[in-house]
């Protein structure tokens, strides 16, 4: 069986796994939390939220949601989703039985790595899906909402969406180590919380460009004014930098511990 059969086979029986747990229902749960507030408040204060004439409604609904969802609760999805995943492992001992198999160790360090990121990114498309979904739900009960007069620019937010993907890979990569390297739940769990809570306290800092936890909010607050590096987002390069680093760094971590 050849090393990509390896990891394909690997991935699948992972994906299979993740249907069984709660983490597949906390990136449904989580992708539904704003959309859902939103609209609620929405609802109850329709007729002050309403849009004056010839304003297109989506723009500060669709906005709000993804500057009040991205800085905070994408890195603290991130620390819980990948901690869930391979505490499940560690619980069952099953990282200590997959790496006692026949089967390239690699093939399953980057098959669950490859699962995390399945998981983030179904949370985003479910949650780009729900402020859709929420939005037309309040132009049908609600027609001073006008959301059905207008359509959404979708390539603007899928493109600040995406955006914010690429920037919390540095923290994924983080996390998954941690999380890979430590069977005790806590570690990887209350490391990642501080980092969160530092990066948020630390964003307006320039040194936190080079500091992953704050990437996510980077993304939002400096928008078009970030700083490039080769022509590129420094963001979006510092942070798959990082996860191309600590993921190569915590399967070498990984490869050579003794797993019990």
């Amino acid at each position: 069986m050849s090393a990509i059969t390896f990891y394909i086979s690997n991935t699948k029986n992972e994906l299979i796994k993740l249907k069984r747990t709660f983490a597949f229902w906390l990136t449904i749960i989580s992708a539904l939390i704003i959309p859902l507030l939103f609209f609620i408040v929405y609802a109850v204060k329709h007729a002050k939220l309403a849009p004056g004439a010839g304003v297109n409604p989506w723009d500060k609904y669709m906005l709000n949601q993804v500057k009040n969802s991205i800085p905070f609760f994408v890195p603290i999805f991130i620390v819980l989703i990948t901690s869930l995943i391979i505490q499940v492992e560690h619980k069952a001992t099953g990282i200590k039985h997959l790496f006692a198999l026949p089967i390239p160790k690699w093939s399953v360090y980057f098959g669950k790595l490859s699962i995390v990121l399945f998981s983030i990114i179904s949370t985003y498309v479910y949650f780009f899906v729900a402020i859709l979904f929420f939005g037309t739900l309040l132009g049908v009960f609600y027609s001073d909402l006008a959301f059905l007069d207008f359509q959404p620019d979708y390539l603007k937010y899928i493109k600040m969406l995406g955006v914010s993907f690429i920037a919390s890979l540095g923290i994924v990569g983080i996390q998954f180590w941690l999380s890979f390297r430590f069977k005790n739940f806590i570690v990887p769990l209350s490391v990642g919380m501080v980092f969160v809570i530092l990066g948020l306290i630390a964003f307006q800092a320039p040194e936190s460009i080079y500091f992953p936890y704050s990437y996510n909010i980077l993304s939002i607050s400096l928008g078009d004014q970030m700083p490039q590096t080769f022509g590129i987002s420094s963001v979006t390069v510092y942070s798959i930098l990082c996860f191309i680093l600590t993921s190569v760094l915590g399967y070498l971590d990984v490869k050579r511990l003794n797993i019990k």
